[in-house]
């Protein structure tokens, strides 16, 4: 037979080895951080699949058709309240002249003869003058761009002019440029708008830009900032301009180059004349229906929004810019719909984007009030790395410094593992960025916007799926998931999950009925006491040790020292030594009148009490916590229920035992264990139906960091003395170590 001694140092043994195992896992997975398996394949896939419907102009067909695949992935990857919405705006587009219309092209030359006659029909001189040297047609694409919101028309005989830098002086000193076909060096010192602005209040023809160094003419748009929004230049200005736009084009530095020098050449011969014709007519600009389309994975009242634009310009598909942000933050929707991490998850694709951020401006003007309570934007836009051409460095900025410190730690979290050739500069901009997070910034809105560096195809027909480098694409989707756990406070869950309570909960009755639960879990521990037929002076004191190891163990552990690594070490230490110094008071001022030859079972009997008041105590700020967590999560309050019902199974002993020990009576030490519990539900009852508008997780925290220091003075001041007095140590410290290994693992499985 085995001795009751060698069962008693087995189970000690053990429950040292689960308590030293238990705190070196937990060391290990608090040290970590949530894994995201991030599905590379599917993300190309949806790259393909948007560019292969072509140039996604805000308004055409080819947007529609990305918007309804985009819609349709949001509610393949389990978004909910998936919507297509539709928006109209001031657009531009080209549209390709029929096979029997006259191509969109332009041609310039040096003519010699007579002078342009005023007031006459174009082509009108060149019945008396000859071509000396031509440039020959120019084509569309290869030569020049249209700019958003230019102009178009078909025009002869205007005459070139170089304006150098466009200052408003050379503008000033132009005079009347009146049939002028201006060339300007775009060197971002003006904007595009005062530049056209000025060209159009001159009477020019046509206005050019050219930039050097580029030869492939890109897209870019001409809009106004008003008010705090971008406003599209036929709009802006009150409107005055939108009847009288003028070709406004993109060409190459070489062929401005030879418009330079047939302009320098006529100004030697006043018989010479630089002439520049064109047809300019397929350019359009005019009112457009534009998509959003948003989803959104439902949680608690706190609401991050992230997303991308699928518009492109109409010079090509856009792979980089933006099929591939937009491919990404499906990924991402994708693995927060699988891990319900806590916050509310919008969900929005921009149309418009390209012409001025149009699209996420009308969503925010018609959706303000809703967006009242987001915390923060999220935007991924031309998301695309590759280091071996100098490219593999990701921009992240964000407007607030609290948010840059979380991008921070997710990047260094991401790249610990991997992605040596990569980098990320990562910055505070309070300007909000230039792409839709910038729409959300100039609305009052915190953002935080991903990008790539300018890359050789932007907003040209080679930005093909082909540009994508395949490797990278699992890095900004891994960077933004890390960075919302960090937001969210999400470290990977509890090691058992409880499925099928997805979501947060609608009403107080659920929450209520699990803190309810979890607070009567005290009475089972008072009726385990009930039930046996002696308490012992072994069993008293593991009984006693167990208490206190429980109450020890969660009280500095989980009540000071997690609550202080959260909300810091100050706040949280006054607490809890103002919960200790309490205590200490309220044990003096109710010894005072104690007889000094007190009997063992009136020690025992206050110990009880002073226990159940702790515990009553300490139940509330409990149930305030669990109330704020089923307000975040069912699935997590129902599991911070089953945690807390085990730790309470332990306290109910811890009430009831010294009470009964004491001469309470079965019943009094069965009761008064069960009504410690009843705070708890009160407590939840408080968070849900008072306080859910102003209770902080800073506020619950101190108040459970007081309790701490109650429940610490109780141990050591009431529970283990009373343990060491019944003379048996062994028992005392194997329900210490019982006591303590579980109320420990209990916190690593569940959380």
């Amino acid at each position: 037979m085995v001795s009751k001694d060698a069962v008693l140092n087995a189970v000690g043994v053990l429950c040292a080895a689960i308590l030293v195992s238990s705190f070196a896992i937990g060391s290990i997975l608090g040290d970590s951080h949530p894994k995201f398996n991030i599905d590379d394949e599917s993300i190309l896939r949806d790259v393909e699949n948007l560019t292969s419907f072509g140039p996604r102009v805000s308004g055409s067909e080819a947007e529609l058709q990305a918007a309804e695949y985009i819609s349709k992935r949001f509610e393949d990857v389990g978004l909910q309240n998936v919507e297509i919405r539709e928006y109209q705006i001031m657009g531009a587009w080209v549209e390709s002249p029929n096979d029997d219309e006259e191509p969109t092209h332009m041609h310039a030359q040096i003519e010699q003869g007579a002078a342009n006659i005023p007031g006459f029909p174009d082509g009108s001189a060149g019945t008396g003058r000859i071509q000396i040297e031509s440039t020959g047609d120019l084509n569309h694409i290869d030569s020049f761009s249209f700019l958003g919101y230019s102009g178009g028309y078909h025009k002869h005989d205007s005459q070139l002019l170089d304006l150098g830098f466009g200052s408003a002086n050379d503008f000033g000193s132009s005079g009347d440029l009146t049939d002028s076909a201006i060339v300007v060096q775009y060197d971002g010192s003006r904007t595009l708008a005062d530049i056209y602005k000025d060209a159009i209040d001159g009477n020019a023809a046509v206005l050019m830009i050219f930039q050097e160094g580029v030869e492939e003419p890109p897209f870019r748009t001409v809009t106004v900032e008003e008010d705090n929004v971008n406003v599209p230049f036929p709009e802006a200005y009150g409107g005055q301009y939108s009847n009288s736009l003028i070709p406004f084009l993109h060409v190459s530095e070489s062929v401005a180059g030879i418009f330079i020098d047939y302009v320098n050449e006529a100004a030697t011969d006043g018989t010479k004349y630089a002439i520049l014709d064109g047809n300019w007519e397929a350019v359009k600009t005019g009112l457009r229906t534009i998509r959003v389309v948003t989803g959104e994975v439902p949680g608690d009242d706190r609401n991050i929004m992230i997303g991308a634009h699928h518009d492109s310009t109409y010079l090509g598909p856009g792979a980089v810019d933006n099929a591939i942000g937009v491919s990404q933050m499906i990924e991402i929707a994708s693995q927060l719909v699988e891990r319900q991490v806590g916050p509310t998850f919008q969900f929005s694709s921009w149309g418009g984007e390209e012409l001025g951020l149009l699209g996420s401006q009308a969503f925010i003007r018609e959706n303000g009030p809703d967006l009242a309570g987001l915390d923060f934007y999220v935007n991924l836009d031309s998301t695309n790395l590759n280091p071996s051409i100098g490219l593999g460095t990701l921009g992240i900025e964000s407007t607030e410094p609290s948010l840059t410190k979380s991008l921070v730690t997710a990047k260094e979290i991401v790249f610990e593992s991997e992605w040596d050739a990569y980098e990320a500069d990562v910055f505070t901009n309070e300007g909000g960025g230039g792409s839709d997070h910038k729409s959300f910034n100039s609305a009052g809105f915190s953002t935080v916007g991903f990008y790539g560096w300018k890359y050789p195809e932007y907003h040209l027909p080679s930005d093909q799926f082909s540009v994508i480098n395949q490797e990278s694409v699992s890095l900004v989707p891994d960077i933004v998931l890390q960075f919302i756990s960090l937001e969210s406070e999400y470290e990977g869950g509890p090691i058992i999950q409880i499925e099928g309570l997805e979501g947060k909960s609608e009403s107080w009755v659920f929450p209520f009925t699990i803190a309810l639960c979890a607070g009567l879990a005290t009475g089972i521990g008072g009726i385990i006491v009930m039930v046996l037929r002696e308490i012992t002076r072994e069993m008293m004191a593991f009984m006693l040790g167990m208490a206190g190891g429980v109450m020890l163990l969660i009280s500095i552990v989980d009540l000071w020292y997690e609550q202080a690594n959260e909300f810091g070490y100050l706040p949280i230490s006054s607490s809890f030594v103002i919960g200790a110094s309490t205590v200490f008071l309220a044990s003096y001022l109710l010894s005072r009148k104690d007889e000094e030859d007190i009997s063992d079972e009136r020690k025992l009997y206050k110990s009880g009490i002073l226990t159940a008041i702790a515990l009553g105590v300490h139940n509330f700020p409990e149930g305030l916590a669990m109330g704020v967590a089923v307000l975040e999560s069912a699935q997590y309050g129902f599991v911070l229920m089953i945690a807390i019902a085990l730790h309470n199974i332990p306290e109910g002993i811890a009430v009831a035992a010294p009470i009964q020990a004491g001469n309470g009576g079965k019943l009094k030490a069965t009761g008064i264990a069960i009504l410690t519990g009843i705070t708890e539900p009160i407590g939840a009852l408080i968070a849900l139906l008072v306080l859910g508008s102003v209770l902080t997780p800073l506020m619950v925290g101190v108040s459970l960091a007081f309790v701490g220091g109650i429940m610490t003075v109780v141990s050591c001041k009431e529970l283990i003395p009373q343990a060491i007095s019944q003379r048996r140590p062994r028992h005392m410290i194997v329900g210490i170590l019982f006591g303590s290994s579980v109320m420990q693992l209990s916190l690593l499985l569940l959380g």
